[in-house]
C-alpha cells in the first residue's frame, strides 16, 4: 500500500518545489526590473539644439521666377530647392542658377545639381547661408506658347534646410536633409 502512495506524494514535492522555485525566481526578476538608484554628484549637461529656419523668397520677372532662401534663424544652414512644374503642352520651365539673362554658367553663384543620389533634381546651395543673408538667386525661367496654353498653372517651390555645423569648405557634404547625407560630387 505503501508503493500507490509514493508517486503521489513524489508528484506532490516535485510540484511544491516547482512553485516555490518560481516564486523566488519571478522575486527576483521583479526586483531586477523595479529597481531605482539615485544618483548624487551629477553634471550639468545643457543641449539646447538650435535647428536652422529658413524662408523661400519667390520674386517674378516676367514670366521668370526668381528664387532666393533667406536664413531666418539664429545658426548657419544650408538649403535646397526643387521646383515641381506642370507638364502642359506649350510650356517650357528650365532652372538655371545666375542672372538674367545669362544662363551660361549654371552653377556660378553656388547652386548645384551635381550631388550624390539627387535623381529627384534638388538645386542645393553649396556654401553654409549665415542668420540674416539670402542665397543668390536661382532662376526658373518659363516659356509659354499662349496659343497651346489658355489656362492658369502654377510652378511651385519647396525648400528644405539643415544644420551647416558639419560643413567643411575642403570636402564635399553639404548636410544630412530628409533623404540622407548629402555630398557635393567632384568636377
Amino acid at each position: 500500500m505503501a508503493q500507490r502512495h509514493f508517486p503521489k506524494r513524489l508528484a506532490v514535492a516535485l510540484s511544491l518545489t516547482l512553485v516555490v522555485s518560481l516564486g523566488l525566481a519571478a522575486g527576483t526578476a521583479w526586483a531586477y526590473y523595479t529597481d531605482t538608484n539615485k544618483a548624487n554628484g551629477m553634471i550639468q549637461f545643457s543641449y539646447d539644439p538650435e535647428p536652422p529656419k529658413t524662408e523661400v523668397k519667390e520674386d517674378k520677372d516676367n514670366l521668370d521666377k526668381v528664387i532666393t532662401v533667406k536664413n531666418t534663424g539664429e545658426v548657419d544652414a544650408m538649403v535646397r530647392v526643387k521646383v515641381f512644374a506642370p507638364v502642359i503642352d506649350g510650356l517650357a520651365v528650365t532652372e538655371n542658377a545666375g542672372a538674367a539673362p545669362d544662363y551660361a554658367q549654371v552653377e556660378s553663384n553656388g547652386w548645384t545639381q551635381k550631388v550624390n543620389n539627387n535623381g529627384e533634381g534638388w538645386w542645393y546651395y553649396t556654401e553654409p547661408v549665415a542668420p540674416g543673408d539670402s542665397t543668390e538667386p536661382l532662376r526658373v525661367h518659363v516659356e509659354v506658347d499662349t496659343e497651346k496654353v489658355t489656362h492658369p498653372f502654377d510652378i511651385t517651390v519647396v525648400q528644405q534646410c539643415a544644420g551647416a555645423k558639419l560643413f567643411d569648405p575642403a570636402k564635399p557634404f553639404l548636410g544630412t536633409f530628409a533623404d540622407g547625407d548629402k555630398y557635393k560630387e567632384a568636377e
